[in-house]
């Protein structure tokens, strides 16, 4: 902290020209003269974007302006990370050219552009310039925003996840649009044409608020109930839910703790040797994440059961519960 102080003072008083900081200033910090930003963390967060950026936001005495080397556009495929291109929503990438800046020098880069003459001063630094030319950014979140994520798919229709990530995987279905998040992570989007024809073709049923109860309860009736999380959820639900089909999530908590353990005291196998229920030795929190993770995903999956993280709350899908019997 010590070192840390006197390099900070270094260049409050101009002794040290230049910071390299990783996680460190993006808040809580602040030096008005700073004049120039290398912004060369890719963030997917608008908010730490602006943060970093009001670094050199701050008006002082004798700065005129700010220039800022934005190292992020490129730094992963489909230019992801956010850049100041993407948080002022400009499409086209010009090198060197002004995107902050009076109406009046940024018509004169235009001016320039379109006369075929080459810059060859932009701002009064060192920095030359070999060649430019314009760059269509593809802004993904733009072109996404009204398709529907594999999330959206798997909720469409009456089958899991799984299975709909293994015909990905396969080739059998190709998404209208796939997007890198990282060296492994693909997130993927469709058109709803492009759903309806992937369904017909493998047989799916589209899950609508016309069919979903039927869905709820054809489902059930189909499920393997031997060494099931699923038969125990819905003894738990039905058990504490209030007259909106709400139960909290502690009390299926609770429900599960002391299911099993009953089976045990009465001389019964809990489930199957791995679980930890036959097992022993674990927590509630480890309880309520087994739940999420086996039973309750199974019915998120096709939106029958839907979860409320801030009161810790789960709940029957109301299209499914009001029509619901007591027969059912």
């Amino acid at each position: 902290m010590e070192i840390r102080n006197k390099i900070l003072k270094d260049y409050e008083t101009e002794s040290t020209n230049v910071l390299c900081a990783c996680d460190l200033l993006n808040e809580g910090w602040d030096s008005p003269h700073t004049k120039v930003l290398f912004m060369a963390r890719p963030t997917m967060s608008k908010t730490i974007y602006m943060q970093q950026l009001g670094r050199g936001t701050r008006r002082c005495p004798g700065k005129d302006d700010l220039l800022v080397i934005d190292f992020v556009d490129n730094a992963n495929m489909f230019n992801m990370p956010y850049s100041l291109h993407r948080v002022l929503d400009i499409s086209k990438y010009q090198p060197m050219a002004y995107v902050l800046a009076p109406e009046n020098k940024r018509k004169l880069d235009q001016d320039m552009l379109f006369k075929g003459e080459k810059l060859e001063a932009w701002l009064d630094v060192p920095i030359d310039v070999d060649d430019y030319e314009i760059i269509d950014l593809f802004n993904w979140q733009n072109s996404v925003k009204d398709m529907i994520s594999q999330i959206e798919f798997v909720r469409m229709v009456d089958v899991q996840s799984e299975t709909v990530d293994r015909y990905i995987k396969d080739g059998k279905i190709k998404p209208d649009l796939s997007v890198p998040f990282g060296d492994k992570r693909m997130f993927h989007y469709f058109r709803e044409e492009s759903v309806r024809n992937i369904a017909k073709q493998y047989g799916w049923d589209l899950i609508t608020p016309q069919n979903m109860a039927d869905k709820f309860m054809k489902f059930i009736e189909m499920m393997d109930m031997s060494f099931s999380y699923k038969p125990v959820l819905l003894k738990a639900i039905y058990e504490y839910m209030d007259s909106n089909g709400r139960v909290a999530l502690p009390d299926v908590v609770d429900y599960f703790i002391d299911f099993y353990e009953d089976r045990k005291a009465h001389g019964m196998i809990a489930e199957k040797p791995n679980s930890i229920y036959q097992k022993g030795g674990y927590t509630k929190k480890d309880v309520e994440k087994n739940i999420l993770s086996n039973s309750f995903k199974r019915f998120e999956d096709m939106r029958f059961l839907m979860r409320c993280k801030d009161v810790e709350t789960v709940e029957v899908n109301p299209i499914i519960f009001r029509k619901l019997t007591r027969k059912d």
